[in-house]
Order: structure tokens, then C-alpha cells, then sequence
């Protein structure tokens, strides 16, 4: 490499716990109100609008299709190459719905706030993935989304266990 070709950008590691997560995405918890609501500048800062490979099914309303998520801005780049390894795979008909990335809430099974929070997860087919149960989310899917950096919640134990949940951490 010549002293003037950029250096190649480090590739993002999902990080582990919050304490790396708050580090690598923002500390959040700064900018929720007394009111516990979002401050709108943290949205318009951390997230990012990303166009999808293919459309996908709205849980809520499959009438609806989505081809564009929010996510955080840092892994903006990792959910379409995500999707577009599933469709260069054929495994774009195992993505029945999208059940929602970016959502400023907590676990539905705890008092932490959810890592979609930070826009870092994705739940997929929770019609046939819902929490507490094994599910049926395609082996192959997962393996895509594992070999991007993400933990799988069909792995998780007892009432956690969300199999229709993908994030970009370890440990949280």
C-alpha cells in the first residue's frame, strides 16, 4: 500500500456486554428523558435508513412489505450484505416477515433495555419464531447471520429464548 491509498477500514466486531455496547453504539441512556422517552438528536445521529436486497412481509400487516430499515449507522453496511447473502444463497423465500430492527424499548422478558434500542437487532418470521419456543428459522439463515458477527436468540435458554431474534453483540 503506497503512503497515499487510504487504509482499508477495520472491520466491526460485535462487542460484548453493555459496557462495549454503550462504547461502540453511544451511551443511549444519556439521551433519555425524564419523561423516558428518546431524545430525537441520538435517532438522527446513530441511525441510518438502509435499502434492502429484496422486499420483505410486515408482521403487523401482511398487506405491507418493507424494503428499508433503520438501523444504527455503524451497521448500516451489514444488514444489506446480511440480506444479500441470503438471496445470492436462495434462501430469500425463509424470510416470511419482518417483525421489526430499530425500536426504542425494553426486553420483553426483563427490565434492560432491548438491543434494538440501539438498532443492532432484527427479529425475522415471528409468526413461527415466538419467544419461549424453538421456532423453525432456517438453519441456513442463521449461519449467514452468524458468519456476519451476530448472536441468535434461538440459541438462548427458557423464557428468553427468541428465535426469531438476531443482534450485533455477544453477552447482553
Amino acid at each position: 500500500m503506497s503512503a497515499n491509498s487510504p487504509a482499508a477500514a477495520p472491520k466491526l466486531m460485535p462487542p460484548h456486554g453493555l459496557d462495549q455496547i454503550i462504547a461502540t453504539f453511544g451511551d443511549i441512556f444519556a439521551h433519555i428523558g425524564p419523561d423516558h422517552a428518546l431524545d430525537l438528536l441520538w435517532e438522527t445521529g446513530s441511525l441510518a435508513r438502509v435499502q434492502l436486497p429484496f422486499p420483505m412481509k410486515l408482521s403487523w400487516d401482511q398487506s405491507g412489505t418493507v424494503t428499508w430499515i433503520s438501523c444504527h449507522k455503524l451497521v448500516a453496511g451489514i444488514f444489506p450484505e446480511v440480506f444479500r447473502n441470503i438471496q445470492s444463497a436462495g434462501l430469500q423465500n425463509h424470510i416470511a416477515s419482518f417483525g421489526g430492527c430499530f425500536a426504542f424499548r425494553p426486553q420483553r422478558t426483563g427490565t434492560k433495555l432491548s438491543t434494538h434500542a440501539w438498532g443492532i437487532a432484527i427479529d425475522l418470521n415471528p409468526e413461527s419464531n415466538m419467544q419461549g419456543t424453538a421456532g423453525n428459522m432456517n438453519v441456513e439463515v442463521i449461519k449467514i447471520f452468524r458468519q456476519a458477527g451476530f448472536t441468535w436468540g434461538g440459541d438462548w435458554q427458557g423464557k428468553t429464548r427468541d428465535p426469531m431474534h438476531f443482534q450485533f453483540c455477544t453477552g447482553y
